[in-house]
């Protein structure tokens, strides 16, 4: 590889099931009715997705790698965690069991060592939740110029000095929309270090976190510059449209991924969940996915099929997709550490801990890499699946066991 040494529409009530736009992406209770209060839907596609041919196709997958399973974290047969914000423990993690991250976690472990950060651009976050403390590295917040309700991190301030505020107290339930959860869901999903049966488990959970609340109002241009300049080797974002929303152009929001890229961060992005076509309407900012090094990713469900209720789609902006719902921290403290949710901004997490393991894997061998060499590796070893190619870059979905057999192919 390049760079590499010694290496007619949808119905609204689908929509409604999502709960998510690209506005707000907001939890629903299994109802169809949102768990909190829910942002209106701002974008929306009037032409939907294409059928999904055959959608008993079988997938195509590299030969996972021989690594012995770990019984009795994955979940059993006919195991469904309903959507909703309260539960005080998880019995098992099924987003996990989709990308088979159980069969190749134990050899993904030996490169535990090698460091890794993850910077994290999102609107807040419970910092010492006990799965997710372990992991910060650094708070920052870009929204306002001191401490916010929603940032709740004893370090979350832009200025800290001399002392330290006292921490806000946790909103009572229901009080304020998915503010308070969403980043937390986020970390959890990307470093999590609960315990297995009980808590939150990583994608990546040696991974540190840089966990950045977002200038929404300004295209979060201060916070991406911010992780940037940090020169971390993974920014994962999961936030919807700008202040405008749309199609439009940011040109310095290009320029700083381009310079995020050069200097071998890699950027991953949830799509959206507007059931766009961004092959035919390039909107912001998934439309810059075409950066190398950048990977824009969306939703498939349960039974890997494209998520049709919400996900954004198009093979040319759209490169991976992952599961779109997901079981991680960040729940109604009130009621429970937890939360399960639909939506990209949970897929993409989900690659961005996988790309932290790649980057892992190739500073454990001394290898020079380039963000597209990391970007090429985790397409290159995701699962396929012919019913995905209209919807995803070659039919690619996350699957960590097929990535681990092919960078250890790639790079012995």
């Amino acid at each position: 590889m390049n760079g590499l040494e010694t290496h007619a529409s949808q119905t609204r009530k689908l929509v409604a099931l999502a709960c998510a736009s690209l506005v707000a992406l907001v939890a629903c209770d299994g109802t169809g009715s949102p768990a909190r209060p829910r942002a209106e839907v701002a974008e929306s596609d009037d032409d939907a997705p294409p059928p999904i041919d055959d959608p008993a196709a079988a997938e195509t997958t590299a030969e996972p790698a021989e690594t012995p399973t770990q019984p009795g974290r994955a979940c059993a047969d006919g195991v469904r965690m309903p959507l909703g914000n309260a539960y005080t423990t998880l019995v098992c993690l099924p987003h996990l069991d989709a990308i088979h991250y159980w069969e190749a976690a134990a050899e993904w472990s030996a490169y535990d060592r090698a460091p890794v950060t993850v910077a994290i651009l999102d609107l807040s976050f419970i910092t010492d939740h006990p799965d997710i403390a372990p992991s910060v590295d650094i708070t920052w917040n870009f929204l306002e110029a001191g401490c916010t309700t929603f940032d709740l991190g004893k370090s979350a301030c832009r200025d800290v000095a001399p002392d330290v505020p006292e921490r806000v107290p946790l909103p009572a339930l229901g009080e304020e929309p998915i503010k308070l959860v969403h980043g937390t869901m986020l970390a959890g999903l990307i470093a999590g270090r609960g315990a297995p049966g009980r808590g939150i488990v990583g994608v990546n959970p040696s991974a540190k976190l840089d966990l950045f609340v977002r200038d929404l109002e300004t295209d979060n241009l201060a916070s991406l510059r911010f992780a940037v300049e940090r020169r971390v080797d993974v920014i994962s974002m999961s936030w919807p449209l700008g202040s405008q929303g749309g199609e439009k152009d940011v040109p310095e929001f290009r320029e700083l991924l381009e310079t995020a890229t050069r200097q071998g961060t890699v950027v991953v992005m949830a799509a959206g969940n507007s059931r766009i076509d961004v092959d035919r309407r390039a909107v912001y900012p998934t439309r810059y996915s075409t950066i190398p090094g950048v990977i824009a990713v969306g939703s498939i469900d349960e039974d890997g099929d494209f998520y049709a209720q919400f996900s954004n789609y198009g093979p040319t902006y759209v490169e991976l997709a992952a599961p779109g719902m997901a079981a991680s921290s960040g729940g109604d403290f009130a009621e429970g550490r937890y939360s399960v949710q639909i939506g990209t901004s949970y897929s993409g997490p989900m690659v961005a801990g996988a790309v932290s393991r790649v980057v892992q894997y190739l500073k454990t061998k001394r290898a020079a890499y380039s963000a597209a060499d990391v970007e090429r590796l985790v397409l290159e070893g995701s699962a396929t699946s012919p019913k995905l190619t209209r919807y995803f870059k070659d039919g690619r979905r996350l699957d960590m066991s097929t990535l681990l057999a092919h960078v250890k192919a790639t790079l012995p």
